[in-house]
């Protein structure tokens, strides 16, 4: 095999579980893959590390940061990497860890190499604080991660902060993963960005630690709540969940750095019938789940367009993980 195609899901980020660590992790959370919008990387052998985009040339140096070290790592000779499409970045779907994890395992795919997502989002440096996107992309399909080790001595993390500044941090262990119904999900974007980098470690810090009744009670909803719901179907009392635990912890700390233009579209949602509406990880990506969302999605398109605008996509879970075609 020379070539390959790998189509990655994006993800939907419900909220970081535990961002008190006094029971000695932190961490944690919930999340949702997603088919759309994705991934699409085209990867060949070759005899050093190319990395192209048309579209997306600011993402190229780290791509190809990963991409080397992959290759050095178990001694490939090379890969060129052409970025087909993803998601805008910055929005909370994940991207970057679709597109790093995606890219890293489709390489060892074309070696012949079965390595696992854990451990090429390790040597990537993903994972240092969520292991949902790694898991949507391996996986698939509704996940709960178990955090890491918090002030537990070496090869613990010693404080809070987001993945982009805890890339010594390996990835969480995944404690539950499950498929998720044939329900619509409806995901809005308003124009403008949400935190990363320097921005969110600093957030991270103004925001920690989250009072311990308010982790309790997360946990309760998440473990009573949130996954009966799932395995009985029942979108009522899902959407109840969802909405609970964004009302929770860190998540509402999420919210207040938000604009009110994102706060107001979150109402619009509700408003017109969106049910379990709420943000992903930073945002400013919203979501809301339903039996059919073709009309909301209507309302949302003209919505927006009185706005500033912004992008809309009506989609379903995605229960499978990355896809990988091979060409010869």
């Amino acid at each position: 095999m020379n070539s390959l195609n790998v189509t990655t899901p994006s993800r939907l980020h419900f909220g970081l579980l535990d961002m008190n660590g006094q029971i000695g992790r932190i961490d944690g959370g919930v999340g949702l893959a997603l088919d759309t919008p994705h991934t699409s990387l085209e990867l060949s052998k070759a005899d050093s590390v190319v990395v192209s985009c048309e579209t997306d040339t600011g993402e190229i140096s780290r791509l190809h940061s990963a991409a080397e070290s992959v290759c050095n790592h178990y001694g490939f000779p090379g890969v060129e990497v052409v970025i087909v499409q993803r998601p805008r970045p910055h929005v909370g779907l994940g991207s970057a860890t679709q597109m790093l994890v995606g890219a890293s395992l489709a390489i060892c795919r074309l070696y012949d190499l079965k390595a696992s997502a854990t451990e090429v989002a390790n040597l990537v440096g993903r994972g240092g604080t969520s292991g949902i996107g790694i898991a949507a992309a391996d996986v698939g399909g509704f996940i709960v991660d178990g955090g890491h080790r918090f002030r537990q001595g070496e090869n613990s993390k010693k404080d809070y902060a987001p993945s982009s500044a805890s890339t010594n941090s390996a990835p969480p262990p995944i404690i539950l993963r499950h498929d998720f119904p044939d329900w619509d999900v409806l995901v809005v974007i308003p124009l403008g960005e949400g935190a990363s980098g320097v921005g969110e470690a600093t957030l991270f810090q103004d925001g920690c630690p989250i009072p311990l009744s308010e982790v309790q009670e997360m946990c309760h909803i998440v473990l009573m709540k949130m996954l009966p719901a799932i395995l009985e179907s029942n979108i009522d009392s899902f959407g109840e969940a969802i909405e609970a635990y964004q009302r929770l912890g860190f998540k509402r700390f999420e919210f207040q750095t938000q604009s009110e233009l994102v706060r107001n579209c979150r109402t619009m949602l509700q408003e017109h019938g969106g049910k379990g509406v709420g943000m992903s990880s930073w945002g400013p990506a919203l979501f809301a789940f339903g039996e059919d969302l073709k009309g909301l999605r209507q309302t949302a398109e003209n919505w927006l367009s009185c706005q500033s605008g912004g992008e809309v996509f009506l989609t379903k879970a995605n229960n499978v993980g990355l896809t990988v075609t091979e060409e010869n």
